[in-house]
């Protein structure tokens, strides 16, 4: 979106609801144009007039209401929970010698609400479950994937620069997290090798 489609945007706010006031127009400007930028102006504007259609409220939408209101109409088409343990239990089905390739037909966020191809291995080999087990299961898996979903619509909602900036703060967290593994298991192996005179222990009187 361009910085003159972002005063259109704040000029329909405006038209819409009269007590939209801002101290500074040029702040408001910038500051809505750097935080909307990397949408389209059909989805700001598709999302301003929604909000003007459904929401009750007197007052004018905010910057985040906005981009909640563009993540509900341009979401991705995601299965809801009911559907995405339909899903996975078709895949426990053929995951007793075939659960790679079952994990691979799943949709990436069912992927990572099962998290592993060796979890839907481990359901189908299970033997005399139980409608409770089963229970169980299906009720860990829908509250796992509605976490998922909601970090995903979460996610959406960033800009970019936020976006690679988190990219960036998670690579490092793992990398720092390798390291620290690595530096633990040497230690450990370190110790294992070593001489028993190292460890203290006495071999002779």
């Amino acid at each position: 979106m361009t910085r003159d489609e972002t005063i259109n945007i704040l000029m329909s706010i405006q038209a819409a609801y009269p007590s939209f006031k801002v101290p500074d127009k040029t702040v408001a400007v910038n500051t809505w144009y750097s935080l909307l930028r990397d949408y389209e102006y059909s989805q700001v504007s598709a999302a301003l007039k929604k909000y003007i259609q459904t929401n009750k409220s007197s007052f004018a939408p905010s910057i985040g209401q906005i981009i909640d209101e563009i993540s509900d109409i341009y979401s991705e088409n995601e299965e809801n929970e009911m559907e995405a343990w339909i899903l996975v239990q078709k895949a426990i089905r053929n995951s007793t010698y075939h659960a790679d390739e079952e994990f691979a037909k799943l949709p990436e966020i069912v992927q990572k609400a099962v998290s592993h191809p060796r979890q839907l291995q481990e359901w189908a080999i299970m033997e005399n479950i139980d409608g409770r087990a089963w229970n169980v299961m299906q009720s860990n898996f829908m509250r796992t994937y509605r976490a998922e979903a909601e970090k995903e619509k979460n996610m959406r909602k960033l800009s970019p620069d936020l976006l690679n900036l988190i990219s960036q703060k998670d690579k490092e967290k793992i990398g720092y997290e390798q390291g620290r593994t690595e530096t633990d298991e040497k230690t450990k192996r370190e110790k294992l090798l070593s001489p028993p005179y190292e460890l203290g222990i006495k071999l002779y009187d």
